[in-house]
């Protein structure tokens, strides 16, 4: 029997990430308190993702959730900026490469090219 659902959840804090990083493989995505969304890796440990981290999320997997499951991260040591000052922070690193951005569809005449090399 898995008796990690009788151990509550495990919040990964900066105290946490002091000695080194974390690798985490996000499992779910939920709306966290104060509006906040949650990560929870494989393991079953949540992390809360600040605006800082939100950005990196969606920069390197897009902006809906569902492409970040199965996604493998870092989380490290940094700093954030709150109120003018910094404070030490846990930040996401990706690990999984990023998606692919779509290519650009023509917009002008002059993005076909219609000269055929041999």
């Amino acid at each position: 029997m898995d008796m990690t659902k009788y151990s509550g959840a495990s919040f990964i804090k900066v105290a946490d990430v002091e000695d080194g990083p974390i690798a985490m493989q996000i499992a779910v995505v939920r709306e966290g308190k104060f509006g906040k969304p949650e990560l929870i890796g494989e393991t079953g440990d949540v992390f809360s993702v600040n605006a800082t981290n939100n950005k990196t999320l969606v920069r390197a997997y897009g902006k809906n959730s569902d492409s970040w499951i199965g996604r493998e991260i870092e989380l490290h040591l940094g700093e954030i900026e709150y109120q003018g000052e910094k404070h030490p922070a846990a930040l996401i690193r990706p690990i999984s490469p990023p998606l692919k951005s779509k290519p650009k569809a023509p917009t002008s005449k002059a993005d076909f090219d219609d000269n055929i090399s041999f």
